[in-house]
């Protein structure tokens, strides 16, 4: 009898325990990205003591975008809401866990439970969806268990055992001053690699560099937009974040480059020959539809920038690329294959170094009709934007009517912006694909 007591009190006790916890820095990029605080609070007690908090509760903002913590695949994504919340779980190629608990159940700007797949998860994620570190994945909520607390990402990572680890030195490492409320927490020192050293030590950026990328070439990218005005956070880091961004956006735009915010050829070529060196995109191999990369997004911006096509919003390969480069291929006497080969691509710089280039941006004069007339839009933007053009977007379509008239005006561009978007342009007669490009913004700018 004492033997069977014993046995169950110690069954109970183990019952209650946590899976094997411990402390490891994994290499991540910071899971939300927006302003936001954390403390260490792994295994303390909750449900009365009967539990033990597995993660780390990060505090932000609801509706403050989510991102991929590394390169994986979604292993777990349920819906309906489950009595805990909307939950994402990534699967990295070392079989390790990041779980993201209490992601948004509301409609944008309540507290309502309504919000739906929507408003929790980005589109098209689903159950063996690949995700890449820094994409979107969802929204800062207090879904579940969470809707009488503020809202928070509870975040967890565990090992291939599916033991605990405390994500704290993790985000530590990963967080982004420029971001993170808690002034105590120390510049991050991941480091994912430099972008190209050239002979005699001499820094060339010599890869594509975007937002949620780390590394010694991001502090270096920032430092260079400091010296030239545009970078004015008063810390340099490695990480590419919002404040990077909108500094790189106004480098290229005084620059008269298409202010994207990523650190593509164009940027790279310019701020390289301030640095006395001069790297070449070169064409590796032929390129065919279906292929992707930086090289095709600079075929795209050629391309566009001689009229053969419309805006370049991505790096696809894709039926629209294809078309515009048979056309190309006919008007130069050449076999109108749709592909790139080595001849097209040449033929493609010829033109495009040939061709007077559109300054970017608003004149002083277009600056004052902005002042005194109306908002005037000049990006492209879909879902992932953000800034004072989604603002005015938003607040635009609201008054027009292709938003709920108590909607918030966030500046986030989410699944309910494209909606909106979308719903605009069919009452215009454009194609309702939920992005805002030339066309669109004609359409905005003449009302």
């Amino acid at each position: 009898m004492t033997f069977r007591i014993v046995f169950c009190l110690f069954f109970s006790v183990v019952l209650l325990m946590p899976a094997f916890s411990y402390a490891e820095v994994r290499n991540i990029v910071f899971p939300v990205d927006g302003v936001s605080s954390f403390r260490d609070d792994f295994l303390e007690p909750r449900g009365g003591g009967t539990r033990q908090h597995l993660g780390v509760d990060v505090l932000a903002d609801k509706m403050t975008p989510l991102v991929a913590a590394v390169d994986g695949v979604i292993s777990y994504i349920p819906y309906p809401e489950p009595s805990y919340g909307y939950m994402i779980t990534i699967q990295d190629k070392d079989g390790y866990q990041y779980r993201y608990i209490h992601i948004n159940n509301d409609t944008p700007g309540t507290d309502d439970g309504n919000g739906g797949r929507a408003n929790a998860y980005a589109p098209g994620l689903k159950r063996g969806s690949e995700v890449r570190a820094g994409e979107l994945i969802g929204w800062v909520g207090d879904s579940g268990n969470a809707e009488q607390t503020v809202p928070h990402l509870h975040f967890e990572i565990r090992d291939p055992s599916r033991n605990a680890l405390n994500p704290y030195d993790s985000l530590l490492a990963a967080a982004q001053p420029e971001n993170v409320r808690n002034e105590n927490i120390e510049t991050p020192q991941v480091d994912v690699g430099e972008a190209g050293v050239a002979e005699g030590a001499e820094f060339v950026f010599a890869i594509q560099l975007r937002k949620g990328m780390q590394g010694d070439a991001i502090r270096k990218l920032q430092s260079r937009l400091k010296d030239e005005g545009f970078f004015t956070h008063p810390v340099t880091t490695k990480y590419f974040g919002s404040i990077t961004e909108e500094a790189l956006k106004k480098y290229q735009q005084a620059n008269g480059i298409a202010p994207t915010g990523i650190l593509g050829f164009e940027t790279r070529t310019l701020l390289n020959q301030e640095e006395n060196a001069t790297p070449e995109l070169r064409l590796e191999k032929e390129l065919f539809e279906g292929d992707e990369g930086e090289t095709v997004l600079q075929i795209k911006l050629k391309l566009e920038t001689l009229g053969y096509m419309a805006e370049a919003d991505n790096d696809v390969y894709d039926s629209m690329l294809r078309e515009a480069v048979r056309t190309f291929q006919r008007e130069h006497n050449l076999n109108p294959t749709g592909h790139v080969n080595f001849d097209t691509w040449r033929i493609l710089n010829t033109r495009y170094a040939s061709t007077p280039k559109p300054v970017a941006g608003p004149t002083d004069e277009q600056k004052e009709v902005y002042i005194e007339d109306h908002y005037v839009f000049r990006t492209a933007m879909s879902i992932g934007s953000r800034g004072e053009d989604v603002v005015a977007l938003q607040c635009f379509l609201r008054d027009l009517g292709f938003f709920d008239k108590n909607t918030l005006c966030t500046g986030y561009f989410g699944p309910i912006t494209h909606s909106a978007v979308a719903g605009f342009q069919a009452s215009r007669g454009i194609e309702a694909i939920g992005i805002v490009g030339p066309k669109t913004r004609a359409a905005l700018n003449s009302i």
